[in-house]
């Protein structure tokens, strides 16, 4: 029987000093939901098992906030830290992990170069390296019909991949593009909004899980 981890996940506005904890609709109707390291430290003490930061921002000033915050918190906490938004290079991901993030998610970047993946895992060890797929649930139409689709009780859907925090969709199939990407790691597809893929290890998701195809 497989175990269960609780992983919190934390969407995150480094454009701000000091950076904020946020929660909103789809990334709209954005509101500040506490700090950081705070928010950490609470979820550290009820026993979770890892902590994943998002910065869901594009400022370029998020940088020197984004470090600050990931030092704060890792002398705060004893769980892995995970940290994703703005990683699009090997510097990226080497200024995360300096600051003392255990593991680097990439989204966007590596939809747009999934060999960045590989390298990062080359650089630091593949568990060093997390694949986050913000991925919207589409119900079929009839030009749907030459796509991998998966039987719901609600009908047959297939996962659209989108860039930017979900900010611009890409047409992308979710599903076809892991399986060709990285079909050496195991994955999920749930029936959220929302995918992670991990390397090499299989991965916690939101339940109901559908089963692998």
């Amino acid at each position: 029987m497989l175990a269960k981890r609780i992983i919190p996940c934390l969407d995150c506005d480094f454009g701000v000093p000091g950076g904020r904890v946020v929660k909103g609709i789809e990334f709209k109707q954005i509101k500040s939901a506490g700090i950081p390291w705070v928010l950490a430290a609470e979820y550290d003490e009820q026993g979770a098992d890892e902590l994943v930061f998002l910065d869901i921002t594009a400022s370029h000033e998020r940088r020197e906030t984004m470090a600050q915050v990931i030092e704060k918190t890792a002398s705060n906490v004893f769980m892995p830290l995970t940290v994703g938004g703005g990683i699009h290079s090997i510097e990226d991901a080497r200024r995360a992990f300096n600051a003392g993030a255990d593991k680097v998610s990439v989204n966007t970047a590596a939809l747009k170069n999934p060999e960045l993946v590989n390298d990062i895992a080359r650089q630091f060890g593949s568990q060093a390296c997390v694949v986050a797929i913000d991925a919207k649930r589409r119900y079929a139409r009839s030009e749907d019909a030459a796509r991998e689709l998966i039987e719901t009780k609600d009908g047959k859907c297939w996962f659209e991949c989108s860039f930017y925090g979900g900010r611009k969709f890409t047409g992308v199939n979710a599903i076809k593009w892991a399986i060709f990407n990285f079909p050496y790691y195991p994955y999920s597809i749930p029936s959220s909004h929302s995918l992670l893929i991990h390397p090499n290890i299989p991965i916690a998701l939101p339940s109901p899980l559908i089963p692998r195809l």
